[in-house]
Formats: structure tokens, sequence, C-alpha cells
């Protein structure tokens, strides 16, 4: 007699394709929440590095009496958000060289810095008195919003991080005597 060989070929159940379709969502969401993760951490870095930064340019800027200010630049399509300082260098009556509106030179002590991928911040000025200002040109509309001036002295602000369109971190201000306060 001819012994018919029984099949033992055996497939996968719906219940074992079921598991490893749980097991690999679970791990394609663990993956996906650690890149986003490492965005926010990138942009808390950043947000710490900047705070790092305004206290060198305090610093600066008394230690070495000039007026310096923050420049952001907004992010394009080929260039990520970046801040750079740039120096008040008062027109002198005498030099045909330099142009009416031409007050701000970049601060080459300072390097640009680019800030991580969706990272950006917004300044927005707060109200202060200056009582002995004499000098328009530091605190009308279109001159920067964070000026250090030089004798100890800020214009007041605050400085919020944004990753894509969130807020990162408090809110940071700097008063009107440079200091840095709701750092976190």
């Amino acid at each position: 007699m001819i012994k018919q060989g029984s099949s033992s070929t055996r497939g996968f159940t719906l219940v074992e394709l079921m598991v490893v379709i749980v097991i690999m969502s679970i791990l394609a969401s663990l993956l996906l929440m650690n890149i986003g993760g490492m965005d926010q951490r990138k942009a808390m870095q950043a947000r710490e590095v900047f705070i790092m930064d305004m206290r060198k340019m305090l610093r600066t800027a008394n230690d070495q009496s000039r007026i310096l200010a923050l420049n952001p630049q907004i992010a394009t399509d080929v260039a990520n958000f970046q801040y750079s300082a740039v120096e008040y260098l008062p027109q002198q009556q005498n030099t045909a060289l330099i142009s009416q509106n031409n007050t701000w030179k970049p601060f080459n002590d300072f390097k640009v810095r680019v800030l991580p991928d969706h990272v950006s911040f917004d300044v927005q000025p707060l109200e202060h008195q200056y009582a002995n200002a004499r000098n328009s040109e530091l605190l009308q509309q279109n001159a920067p919003k964070l000026i250090w001036l030089g004798n100890g002295e800020a214009k007041p602000v605050r400085v919020q991080f944004y990753l894509e369109d969130r807020p990162v971190g408090e809110e940071i201000r700097i008063d009107h005597l440079g200091k840095i306060a709701n750092e976190s």
C-alpha cells in the first residue's frame, strides 16, 4: 500500500497576523513620538543657547560701552530662522560715505546663530519710559526691538520661542536693565 503524505504546510493564523500588526503599530508610534521629542529638545536647546547669547550681549555692551541690538532674520524657503547682533554707529557729520539710514552695522564679535528646522522666536517690546533718552533713532518704531544701550540699560522685551506654531517653554522677559526673567 502506498501511503499518501500528509500535508504539513502551515500558514499564519489570523490571530498571529493581528499580533504582529499590533506590535508593528506600537513600534511605529514610539518612533514617531521620539522624532517629535527630538525636535522639541532641539527647540529647548536653541532657547537655552539664546538665553546665554543674550547674557553675553549684555556683558559685551556694558563692558565695552557699545550700543548693540538683536537682529533676527525670519526663515525662508532656503534658510532657517537665524539671529545675529548689530552695532549702532552714529553717523559722523563729515562722512559722505555713510548713507542716511545705515547706522546699524554687523557686530563681528558675535557669530550668526542658525536655529533648527521649524524653530523660531518672536520679540515683543514692553512699555518703558525713557526719561533721559535723547536719541530717537534708538527708540523709534523701525529701530530694533531689543537694544542694549551700553550704559547698563536695555529696551525691555519678551521673547517666545516656537516649534512650528507651538510655544516652546515659558516666555523670556528681558527687563530695562537687561536682566533675563522667567527662565525654565
